[in-house]
């Protein structure tokens, strides 16, 4: 007798309840190398950026776990395609293995809190933005865009990242290290934008919505580039991440470069981070880049 398959509220529930405690336990431990940026917060959170290739295999997949379950428990990720396909991580393939990860856990429990990727380009070595064989990041196929028309065009692909899924924990509880989480994986991920934009051309893409990530981005000292004249580009009902395209406001393709602000307020946030001064961060950050103007 055929078994029926779970449904999506099933197969939704049985993730949330799987991973609601999702832990990293002795990561410094299991990570090759060193990471790109460590900290350890005041509230006892252990902040690191590192590549995929540096943590085991097994870490890495719990990562894509994470990234798919947050975004179940948003409601930004189609839980009946999610259930069609069986999955319990999000799909990826051998490029996480060179992409930044960017994780915020408690450090005495070793749960995961926050998180954040930039992608690196899918392109072979050496190939231009302009260059035929350019494999599209996945912000120019949202918005049926060129980067090599906004950027300039014998960019090399290799120069330019892409930010995507930078979350904190939807079930953490509500204090004074769950405020510091967003920011901590903001501090930690843009010291891995800084050294792709050391390169010549260097530039970090996304999407985001005006008055959130891409706000966000401008108070920690990213020269932001927002392209309103673009149209996204909605994928089909069934893909998996379909639901991201029916939100009351809509996301906007952009460009983040160095203005020479970057590192100073970097610099500033750490020392914010670390103060244990209660209070928003963000109208510190806005106040300290109005003052430095």
């Amino acid at each position: 007798m055929r078994i029926p398959a779970p449904s999506a509220e099933d197969h939704k529930d049985l993730l949330l309840r799987e991973y609601a405690d999702l832990r990293l336990p002795d990561v410094e431990a299991a990570v090759t190398g060193n990471p790109f940026h460590r900290a350890v917060s005041p509230e006892g959170l252990l902040v690191l950026t590192l590549r995929g290739e540096q943590l085991p295999e097994p870490m890495l997949h719990l990562l894509y776990t994470f990234r798919l379950v947050q975004y179940l428990q948003r409601g930004w990720v189609d839980a009946e395609a999610v259930a069609a396909q069986g999955l319990r991580q999000e799909p990826h393939d051998d490029h996480a293995l060179r992409d930044f990860h960017t994780l915020v856990l408690e450090r005495d429990t070793g749960r995961l809190r926050g998180y954040g990727t930039l992608a690196v380009s899918r392109d072979p070595a050496a190939t231009r933005l302009d260059d035929p064989a350019h494999r599209p990041f996945i912000v120019e196929r949202d918005y049926d865009i060129r980067l090599a028309d906004r950027l300039a065009p014998d960019t090399l692909a290799s120069a330019v990242g892409e930010g995507k899924r930078l979350v904190r924990d939807w079930a953490m509880p509500r204090s004074q290290a769950a405020a510091s989480v967003p920011w901590w994986v903001y501090l930690s991920w843009a010291h891995a934008c800084l050294q792709m934009l050391e390169q010549p051309g260097g530039a970090i893409v996304g999407d985001g919505k005006k008055t959130g990530a891409i706000h966000q981005l401008g108070l920690l000292g990213f020269r932001t580039r927002i392209l309103e004249d673009t149209v996204p580009v909605p994928p089909g009902s069934s893909d998996l991440f379909a639901p991201m395209w029916s939100q009351r406001e809509r996301s906007y393709p952009f460009i983040l470069t160095d203005g020479g602000r970057l590192r100073p307020t970097l610099g500033f946030l750490t020392s914010v981070l670390t103060s244990k001064e209660p209070g928003s961060v963000r109208a510190r950050l806005s106040a300290y880049l109005e003052a430095s103007a």
